[in-house]
């Protein structure tokens, strides 16, 4: 008799294993020509790999870059496409058709991320994208200088690694920003030059005196504020907006307009957090760095990776090999890898020197 509870175990554990793969590679159907079925699916083949780099890369630089994909990219298209089924295989007028439902990995780890970095087709910038965030605010019951909500959204996205952020302020002039087109939003960053533009609105009203809310309605002097910032991100080489959120946030002081503030602030804060787990899932979570340590010491190789434990967005760091003074550290983390220098520098007194740095491996050495 079948073991019930084993079967629906295994049937399970197989289950996530398809949503995993899948979620880490571009699922296409493309169908291929050529004198013969081979010659289709092997046209097939480049015709998955050339959809998903269209996605992956602006069309200026598929141009720019053709001879370089077309001798580097699309004659390897093969070992590109980690599984694939065909659907259909036929003869017309002498011409064979092949179509293939295939999965392209592209995720950061890839082997075709990292053929397209090396090549120069993609660079760091996947990596620490140049961000622009333009939140402007309207209060209710008057004007209140500096936005508090943009400058929280700024702030959280340094916090997680993302070095290349600025704020807008008076560069741009939309009267509602979140109504702003794809064209519209393209073309703005092209002006900023940024390759992410957030952009939304932040509204902020005053409550009045905190304790009207409490028994007895006795006055406190402590006013309170309520606020909500709305958002949306738009990713400038793929022309899509890939996130969009609203959150609320309340504050109190002996300020009308400082209470404001707070919860400006703390909405921005919340729509911040909000885009970096968009940010890190689309740009790093999925990928780790790779840290080479040299030091004569292996207590100083111990100071460094605890300096990597306390840098913020780290989420594992793990000692892979340590041979003749030589540590190498795989560490998944949400930020660049000159952004990790950055802060393993400030985590530690030992004296580092940045050796060399790429797409995904940071050398540093330790005197």
């Amino acid at each position: 008799m079948i073991d019930m509870k084993k079967f629906f175990s295994i049937f399970i554990c197989l289950a996530l294993l398809l949503v995993t793969t899948s979620a880490l590679a571009k699922s296409v159907t493309v169908t291929g020509e050529g004198a013969t079925a081979a010659e289709a699916e092997n046209d097939a083949l480049r015709r998955a790999v050339e959809n998903t780099l269209g996605v992956l890369i602006d069309s200026s630089t598929l141009v720019e870059k053709n001879t370089v994909i077309q001798d580097q990219i699309y004659t390897q298209s093969r070992g590109f496409v980690t599984d694939y089924r065909i659907t259909n295989r036929q003869q017309v007028g002498g011409i064979w058709q092949v179509t293939i439902n295939a999965e392209v990995d592209d995720n950061p780890n890839s082997k075709l991320m990292s053929e397209l970095t090396r090549l120069g087709i993609i660079n760091t910038q996947l990596r620490n994208p140049k961000i622009a965030v333009y939140v402007p605010e309207t209060h209710i019951q008057s004007r209140i200088p500096d936005p508090a909500g943009e400058t929280a959204i700024v702030q959280a996205l340094i916090q997680a690694g993302f070095s290349q952020v600025t704020e807008v302020g008076s560069r741009l002039n939309f009267s509602n920003p979140m109504r702003m087109t794809a064209s519209e939003m393209t073309a703005a960053a092209q002006k900023l030059g940024v390759d992410i533009m957030i952009v939304g609105e932040a509204f902020s009203d005053g409550l009045g005196d905190a304790a009207q809310w409490l028994p007895g309605n006795r006055a406190s002097n402590i006013m309170s504020a309520r606020a909500r910032v709305e958002a949306k991100m738009f990713i400038v080489r793929t022309g899509q907006i890939i996130a969009a959120d609203g959150k609320l946030g309340s504050g109190m002081d002996n300020s009308q307009a400082v209470a404001a503030k707070k919860a400006l602030a703390k909405a921005g804060q919340l729509m911040g957090e909000y885009f970096v787990e968009q940010l890190t899932g689309l740009y790093t979570n999925q990928q780790n760095v790779e840290v080479v340590v040299y030091a004569a010491s292996f207590q100083k190789i111990n100071m460094v990776q605890s300096a990597i434990g306390q840098v913020r967005g780290v989420k594992s760091c793990n000692l892979s090999s340590y041979e003749g003074g030589k540590a190498v550290f795989t560490v998944g983390y949400s930020g660049s890898p000159q952004t990790l220098f950055q802060q393993i520098q400030a985590n530690t007194n030992a004296d580092l020197n940045l050796q060399s740095i790429s797409y995904n491996i940071l050398t540093i050495s330790v005197r």
